[in-house]
């Protein structure tokens, strides 16, 4: 399947990626398996690494007064553009006639997010409901303190116990010194020194009256 995203034979993945092409054959049919580091290396030639997906446990709470609801064991990340879509779903909350909430909007994120907490199947949450921005609501939700309690151990562990210098770029200890937990730095070229003949743009400027240069 990557092979053929990028574009690629098997002899020339084969050549690129070090192997043979009878050996790359075998994997594909599943005659053999490669080691960890032989898929990574073949993966990274056609543009695509090997990651790690997180598994969230749902358990269905009841408690008294309380219609039944799931808790997940951990928060999760939905990223854009899913997280600011615009969600089709009644108002079970405070019963209005709005049935569409836009997610880029604070005040109908937050109405959504109650609504899939108190009401949502696993599925659902998993989809629509980022954990970053549910962190950034969760004191500003409407949610019976039952279901509050219940959600408080992930949210905690989710949540930054320090403060982070923005200067400080040794995070080798887990992520590797240009990766955060979902995208990693491939490449990247620096423009070049300005060269000291070329004008700066202050003395680029033009007069718009009289065409002639500011500074």
């Amino acid at each position: 399947m990557a092979r053929r995203v990028a574009g690629l034979s098997q002899a020339e993945l084969a050549e690129r990626a070090g192997t043979s092409q009878a050996t790359l054959s075998a994997y594909e049919r599943g005659a053999k398996s490669p080691a960890l580091k032989v898929a990574e290396r073949i993966l990274h030639v056609t543009g695509l690494e090997l990651s790690v997906r997180t598994h969230v446990d749902f358990k269905e709470r009841t408690v008294p007064g309380v219609e039944p609801f799931w808790v997940p064991n951990m928060l999760w990340n939905v990223g854009p553009p899913t997280c600011f879509v615009i969600l089709h779903v009644p108002d079970m909350v405070n019963h209005t006639r709005q049935t569409h909430w836009d997610l880029s909007d604070r005040t109908d994120r937050a109405r959504a997010y109650e609504i899939l907490i108190r009401w949502g199947l696993p599925h659902s949450m998993l989809r629509w409901l980022d954990g970053a921005l549910l962190i950034d609501l969760w004191d500003e939700l409407n949610l019976p303190e039952e279901i509050r309690t219940c959600w408080t151990p992930a949210i905690a562990q989710a949540t930054p116990a320090k403060t982070v210098d923005i200067f400080d770029f040794d995070f080798s200890r887990v992520l590797g010194p240009e990766s955060t937990g979902n995208a990693q730095i491939r490449g990247y070229e620096p423009l070049p020194p300005q060269s000291p003949e070329t004008p700066s743009r202050r003395e680029r400027r033009v007069d718009p009256v009289n065409g002639r240069p500011w500074g």
